[in-house]
């Protein structure tokens, strides 16, 4: 199951807050806007009512009547284009209420409301009514809701509309937003996961924001415990191993020669049996030495050097070691095996995979090189991907009778990876169905030295 994205959830959250801030922003300025369009659209119904008062009182006077005598109701003809809706519509009554005066777009009965000052609501029309001082005629001007609803439905649109392109604006603003403000918290774990075991410097807090200076001092401190483990631990291995070889050489000695002196006793065989756990021992802390060098960095080199002599030289020392066994050395045409690694790192690589492959393997072992790698393939059973996976790991063992300590991969992994490069363990090996394959892919070449010879 993927891990969940900071960086999704923080768009997310702020596109989603920031979308329902601008909803609720426009609900509020529909409320007010809704609440001035009715202050400005009164203010204009009675506006016109005096305007039109005054004109309708000339009208009726140039007719040649009182605008308080009955006659007949008159329309006064839409002006402009036909067909097009007058919003505001107006009635002149007579103090007795009936319809003397009308716009044409007005209905043609009086509207049901008292001709009294004022506004009031009459159906779908808002109205206000107006009369002359002597209360003898009457102007009721009205301008249909749905025009006002209309209105304030499209001022509301103009201001939610837009959400359909600054909410995808904004998520965008938002994710270089936060993209750029994480920037330092990559960096952080980039520092952080450069950090291995011959490398573990405190990161310190230059060019920190303040809200990481906290997580910063807690992995310095944690950085420098670790150190100090790793650094006991280390020098308690060095010495115990340093300290043990001298009398493990002695008492090996001894044990060699009381096993001559007991030629042909029942108690030789109890002594080849110290002899075999005394050598086992002397295996185990020569390990824990390189080991302990490893971890000290000793693969770092400053400049390339030609590994090819050094290759032959070690192929060699181990068929002399191990004259039953077929080892073979294949190199490229034309391959220079060249690499930023120290000689003596190298051979601590090398010496541990061809001891691997020669106690849990099975002849031949062929060891294949070119510019840029290093194979040594020897036969034996499948090798299972979990197992693969393990055998790097210190003081792991794969499934064999052979004897062995566990830690002559894990040593030949870590200098590998001080240099740069990396060991690959595959099994089956390449072209074949059975078998195992170590391979060292070398680190770039570097300043290039002539051949060193050891």
């Amino acid at each position: 199951m993927a891990a969940p994205s900071l960086t999704r959830r923080l768009i997310v959250t702020l596109t989603f807050a920031a979308a329902v801030l601008w909803l609720l922003a426009a609900l509020l300025a529909a409320n007010t806007m809704r609440s001035r369009l009715d202050a400005a659209f009164d203010g204009g119904l009675r506006e016109t009512a005096e305007r039109l008062l005054a004109l309708a009182v000339e009208d009726l006077r140039d007719d040649g009547d009182e605008p308080g005598h009955s006659r007949e109701m008159r329309e006064v003809p839409q002006s402009g284009d036909a067909g097009v809706g007058e919003y505001i519509v107006y009635q002149v009554r007579l103090a007795d209420g009936s319809l003397v005066l009308r716009s044409h777009d007005a209905p043609n009965a009086p509207f049901a409301l008292p001709l009294t000052q004022g506004f009031a609501n009459s159906g779908s029309w808002r109205v206000y009514t107006i009369g002359t001082p002597d209360g003898a005629l009457f102007i009721q001007v009205a301008e249909a809701i749905e025009h006002r609803s209309d209105t304030l439905w499209s001022s509301i649109l103009s201001l939610i509309v837009p959400l359909g392109i600054l909410v995808p604006l904004s998520a965008l603003g938002i994710f270089f937003a936060i993209r750029s403000g994480l920037k330092p918290v990559r960096a952080f774990s980039s520092e952080i996961g450069a950090l291995h075991a011959s490398n573990l410097a405190p990161i310190g807090e230059a060019g920190l924001p303040r809200e990481l200076l906290p997580i910063a001092d807690a992995v310095d401190g944690l950085i420098a415990r670790v150190a100090a483990a790793m650094e006991a631990e280390r020098a308690f291995a060095a010495n115990s191993a340093h300290e043990l070889r001298t009398p493990l050489a002695g008492s090996l000695a001894q044990t060699q020669r009381l096993i001559e002196e007991l030629d042909g006793s029942p108690t030789a065989d109890r002594a080849r049996q110290i002899e075999a756990s005394l050598v086992r021992l002397r295996t185990m802390a020569d390990k824990l030495l390189q080991l302990s060098r490893a971890d000290a960095g000793i693969a770092s080199a400053g400049r390339s050097v030609d590994l090819l002599p050094a290759l032959r030289l070690l192929i060699e020392d181990a068929r002399r070691a191990n004259p039953g066994r077929e080892i073979t050395l294949s190199i490229a045409p034309g391959a220079g095996l060249v690499a930023p690694i120290d000689l003596d790192a190298f051979g601590i690589v090398i010496r541990n995979l061809l001891e691997n492959a020669i106690l849990h393997g099975r002849p031949p072992i062929e060891v294949s090189t070119d510019d840029t790698a290093i194979e040594i393939v020897n036969g034996g059973p499948v090798v299972t991907p979990e197992a693969l996976a393990r055998l790097k790991t210190r003081f792991v063992r794969g499934q064999t009778s052979s004897s062995g300590s566990g830690l002559g991969l894990a040593i030949a992994d870590t200098i590998v990876r001080q240099s740069g490069g990396t060991l690959d363990l595959i099994s089956p090996a390449p072209g074949r169905e059975d078998g195992f394959c170590a391979r060292i892919v070398l680190p770039p070449s570097r300043e290039t030295i002539g051949p060193k010879r050891l």
